[in-house]
């Protein structure tokens, strides 16, 4: 575990923790209380947090070896995420109301695994941070997606909706104004925790 310590007021834990959340893929970000203190009741503004990758995905690192390392052979980032946008559509089918483990996307398996969109978003964090790519999720009221840095833009990639049209419509896609992200403020402030000075 890498612990990272923060100042976070009581009223903002929850949506310190939703931030957080929103960068799950190849590490898993939670509220960390280290054993040495004892009496952190007296410290509610100290926030600390760990990223661990979980054992389990050992496993999953070993699957998409192979994808990842194609990937790097890719000249732009643009081809890299196109490459990955494709190789997730042929691991899952989307299903609204499915929910799929990434250990379950990302291992063999028969038959036809299904998931909804937020399976899609969490497996694709997971891939373009294997691959040194920068992202993390997104969601409005009904519908979750991925923001990911590339050749030196943030774009909108939304694989669920490319494999459910069967087309990459939304591949690195500048804006989608016909969508309301839910919390706007922490995807500026995601934005720039992941790549200083790319929202200037």
């Amino acid at each position: 575990e890498k612990p990272a310590y923060t100042m976070v007021s009581k009223e903002d834990y929850s949506a310190v923790k939703d931030l957080l959340g929103r960068l799950d893929g190849l590490y898993w970000y939670k509220h960390f209380v280290p054993p040495t203190l004892s009496n952190y009741w007296q410290y509610l503004d100290y926030f600390a947090v760990s990223a661990a990758s979980p054992d389990e995905y050992q496993a999953v690192l070993k699957f998409i070896q192979p994808a990842i390392e194609t990937a790097g052979q890719m000249e732009t980032d643009q081809k890299k995420v196109e490459y990955l946008n494709n190789y997730l559509c042929t691991l899952l089918e989307y299903d609204p109301n499915a929910v799929a483990a990434v250990t379950e996307v990302f291992a063999p398996h028969s038959g036809i695994l299904k998931g909804s969109c937020g399976t899609y978003a969490r497996a694709f964090n997971l891939l373009c941070q294997a691959a040194d790519i920068p992202c993390f999720a997104i969601r409005t009221q009904t519908h979750s997606w991925n923001l990911v840095y590339a050749d030196g833009a943030w774009g909108h990639v939304d694989v669920s909706s490319n494999d459910h049209s069967g087309r990459s419509g939304i591949l690195l896609t500048g804006a989608l104004p016909s969508r309301a992200d839910l919390t706007p403020e922490a995807t500026a402030f995601l934005k720039e925790l992941l790549v200083p000075g790319s929202t200037i």
